[in-house]
């Protein structure tokens, strides 16, 4: 997170750590959820607080994975389509990509199931107040002839990162196919 110190950049500047409260720490996201985006930019010391504890969120899961086989995956929550996004647009920044893609996730993880609508909307409503736009800047079904490509890709397998609360979520293996079909 990089605050703004002029206050006028068009484009957020506030979390694109959110994910990390989604990815392990419920907490983390109450304290993003309740901190205002101006307060976030304001405030040194609330904007360090939530940066150390998404520090130690990350950390403390690559202490336990340090070879990305396991839980070293659900980092990558909302990465797969933000790096889609980034080769398919160049409207957006790592974090705005990031955010949307974890929207987009967000929204496919109510649909298996997974995530009740309520944390979902959650999710998007926290995302939206940091400044987020959610919509991805270029058709889903364009990101998905881009996931193909995707570096995290193993073989033909996708390590998919899918949100079951605020504070939790788990990585699905799965091909593209099973992958895009998550979005029709």
């Amino acid at each position: 997170m990089r605050p703004d110190p002029d206050g006028d950049a068009a484009r957020p500047r506030v979390p694109s750590r959110t994910g990390r409260g989604i990815v392990g720490d419920a907490a983390l996201f109450a304290r993003i959820e309740r901190a205002s985006y101006g307060a976030l930019r304001g405030d040194a010391e609330l904007l360090s607080r939530v940066v150390e504890g998404a520090v130690g969120v990350k950390c403390s899961i690559v202490a336990a994975d340090e070879c990305e086989a396991g839980v070293r995956r659900k980092l990558n929550l909302g990465h797969t389509l933000a790096h889609a996004i980034e080769k398919c647009s160049d409207r957006m920044n790592h974090g705005e990509a990031v955010a949307v893609g974890l929207a987009l996730v967000a929204r496919a993880s109510v649909r298996l199931g997974l995530l009740c609508e309520a944390e979902c909307r959650r999710i998007e409503r926290v995302l939206r107040g940091l400044g987020f736009e959610l919509d991805p800047p270029v058709p889903v079904e364009r990101l998905l002839r881009e996931v193909v490509h995707d570096k995290k890709r193993e073989g033909g397998v996708l390590h998919a990162v899918l949100p079951e609360a605020v504070g939790s979520c788990t990585v699905r293996p799965m091909s593209v196919a099973e992958f895009a079909a998550l979005f029709a």
